[in-house]
């Protein structure tokens, strides 16, 4: 049995599997970002809707954004090729206005599932396993993970190889995105998450000798 460390430099967190999807958070007055028309088909992405006149708004799912301006009437038309969004949703933002979610029409959800247990360690590279962690709905958030016993030694003059990391089970909340660099051994996820809900995502880490492990973590947003 392998005893994992039990330590993590958490700013805030995220979240999984959302308890509601919806088709538009409600307009906070007028000009709100929303959409009228979302759909992706195949990797091709359209949405359609409402925002300020001349502000651009941006579609963005946990692993792809596009965006587009808004016309002098506030009608927006994003397009886009090579879209994907693994739990077929997206969020729409302004900059102005309260960020609208939606469930993207003739999507097919890709997400690959949590496994029971995440794969254990193949050498001394593990990954820090924070605890579950609470943070507001529509608050900007941040997560900070660790790792311990990872190679990220120069060698012979060379610039080490920072961790490598991945997300290889589940999906990050909309809003998030990540894991992205922290240094050479660290990583981190961000952004607003705009669902409340519990979470569960599996990440992946890889030294400079190819060693690997597994995390599977719960976050809450709520």
């Amino acid at each position: 049995m392998r005893i994992r460390p039990r330590r993590a430099v958490v700013l805030s967190a995220v979240v999984l599997t959302a308890i509601a999807f919806t088709q538009a958070l409600s307009p906070a007055g007028a000009g709100a970002v929303s959409a009228t028309k979302a759909q992706l088909r195949g990797d091709q992405l359209r949405v359609e809707g409402h925002s300020r006149p001349g502000v651009f708004a941006i579609a963005e799912s946990t692993t792809s954004a596009a965006g587009a301006r808004a016309d002098q009437n506030g009608l927006f038309r994003i397009q886009a090729s090579g879209f994907t969004a693994p739990d077929c949703r997206i969020t729409i933002r302004d900059g102005f206005t309260p960020t609208a979610t939606v469930t993207l029409a003739g999507c097919t959800p890709s997400v690959t599932p949590v496994p029971a247990e995440p794969a254990p360690p193949s050498g001394t590279c593990q990954i820090v396993a924070p605890t579950v962690i609470t943070i507001p709905v529509d608050e900007p958030a941040a997560v900070n993970f660790e790792t311990t016993g990872c190679d990220i030694a120069i060698r012979f003059g060379a610039t080490p190889i920072p961790v490598q990391w991945k997300l290889v089970a589940g999906v990050l909340p909309t809003g998030l995105t990540g894991p992205n660099f922290q240094g050479p051994d660290a990583a981190n996820l961000i952004g607003t998450p705009s669902i409340t809900g519990t979470y569960q995502f599996t990440l992946q880490a890889t030294d400079q000798l190819g060693d690997t492990d597994q995390e599977s973590f719960t976050l809450v947003v709520e």
